[in-house]
């Protein structure tokens, strides 16, 4: 993974597992960060639709905010909140967790 996806990345942390996992979370958190500058919400943000690329996969359901209101939920199945538009950082930080 670090060879391939990786290659020509100056190591900070002194390990190439620690480097790895710091890198693949910048960019879930940029990946999120940018979701939510232009309202976007995941609805189904659980591990198996992440990537170590910091990629997600199977969007569906999914939605843009028409008006912004921080606890939207996209998901009609997710009745507790879990990744309503608020959660998705702290969704996707336990995903990597």
């Amino acid at each position: 993974m670090i060879e391939h996806h990786f290659e020509g990345h100056e190591p900070s942390l002194g390990h190439p597992c620690a480097d790895l996992l710091h890198e693949v979370s910048l960019k879930t958190a940029q990946l999120v960060a940018q979701w939510q500058a232009i309202g976007f919400c995941h609805g189904v943000l659980n591990t198996d639709n992440m990537s170590i690329l910091g990629l997600t996969l199977d969007y569906g359901p999914f939605q843009f905010m028409d008006g912004f209101d921080p606890h939207h939920i996209c998901n009609h199945s997710d009745h507790s909140g879990r990744y309503a538009y608020d959660k998705q950082p702290q969704i996707a930080y336990w995903n990597l967790f």
